[in-house]
């Protein structure tokens, strides 16, 4: 499988005083570092009080595979690791907390998983949508697995889900039309945007059929 080394971004030190301090912030931080074995950092440079838009790094130390059979099974190389199987989503527990301490309402407008050999870029499709559809969206991943690596012959370095066009991505030339897409753009299982080392352009990953539709991606700037 093709690989890329994913290096964790420089954390944003914007909460340091009381006067922009998150209530809440470290406790959530570290609710979640514990449940997703990670490290969580803010890398917005303008997550003050005064913006709802957060965009959160959470790097795992293992690879994706890996981290989709812990986070989906609670389990590692088919081994159990007991964890406690919550019906509720353990994020958007932690997260709600967040927002009720806090004076104001915080949401997520970007959410990446950074593993060691790819990344998932998680955007924000409706009020308080990565929290409360992220437990969801990894069993999904989970189970896909065979069918976004190309039959586990190909590991894509980046995954952004889902593809919008009013976000990072544009499809003019693909085979996805852009009326399908934004028919299907308040879910997560509908169009994902794969890059691999293989090739410049991106591809298409349509989640519903388990297929990869092979038009042109072209990112934004």
């Amino acid at each position: 499988m093709s690989s890329k080394n994913n290096k964790p971004r420089k954390k944003i030190g914007a909460f340091e005083s009381e006067d922009n301090k998150i209530l809440g912030l470290n406790t959530f931080f570290l609710k979640i570092e514990k449940d997703f074995f990670c490290t969580v950092s803010i890398v917005n440079e303008d997550s003050f009080t005064t913006t709802n838009d957060l965009v959160l790094d959470v790097n795992f130390n293992f690879n994706l595979s890996e981290g989709l059979s812990i986070l989906a099974l609670g389990k590692l190389d088919g081994h159990d690791l007991m964890l406690k199987n919550e019906k509720d989503s353990f994020f958007q527990k932690a997260f709600q907390k967040l927002r009720i301490a806090s004076n104001n309402l915080f949401d997520i407008k970007e959410l990446n998983l950074i593993f060691k050999d790819s990344t998932v870029v998680v955007y924000r499709i409706f009020e308080n949508s990565i929290a409360l559809e992220l437990n969801k969206l990894i069993v999904e991943m989970h189970n896909s697995y065979v069918y976004f690596t190309k039959g586990l012959t190909q590991l894509p370095y980046e995954i952004h889900v889902p593809l919008l066009e009013n976000n990072n991505f544009y499809t003019k030339n693909a085979l996805v039309n852009n009326s399908t897409i934004e028919e299907n753009h308040k879910n997560y299982n509908s169009y994902w945007g794969l890059y691999f080392d293989s090739k410049v352009d991106s591809d298409i990953y349509d989640a519903q059929e388990k297929e990869i539709i092979y038009g042109k991606l072209t990112m934004l700037e």
